[in-house]
């Protein structure tokens, strides 16, 4: 299909990110497998951005071939990367993202918050390199 260029470029919309948070064990073990085959196939003008979702982290970045790759924050929880980095904290705060194609230079990517006052409440702990619970280190990253 992206070997005929679309009228008005082409959006791809994989659930997992070609590109890795840094520093995140747990992030970087979900990130697009195999990323750089992804980048050789969306070579050229034609592909404007790539969407994303999975991390529940605001994020953009490029391909290794210039791609503007966009990823939305997460629409019930966020992942709170204040926590230390052996930790994942995810928080409450639903977020959707709305994405302007109609700009010089653009893509454009605008990130709406809702407006919510649980934003902020640990929705999980976990350990990043295991994945295991961590509630107990609540109470030590609050105080």
């Amino acid at each position: 299909m992206l070997a005929e260029p679309a009228a008005v470029g082409t959006v791809l919309v994989p659930h997992h990110p070609p590109i890795a948070p840094i520093d995140s064990p747990l992030l970087g073990s979900v990130n697009l497998a195999d990323a750089d085959r992804l980048g050789s196939v969306v070579r050229g003008p034609d592909v404007r951005a790539l969407l994303c979702e999975h991390f529940h982290l605001q994020l953009t970045g490029v391909t290794h071939t210039g791609i503007p790759v966009w990823v939305t924050p997460g629409v019930v929880t966020r992942i709170d990367r204040t926590a230390p980095p052996h930790l994942e904290r995810a928080v409450l705060g639903a977020s959707a993202t709305v994405v302007d194609l109609d700009v010089s230079g653009g893509p454009m990517f605008h990130a709406l918050h809702a407006r919510d006052p649980r934003a902020g409440t640990t929705a999980y702990l976990v350990d990043a390199p295991s994945g295991a619970d961590a509630v107990e280190e609540e109470d030590r990253l609050i105080s």
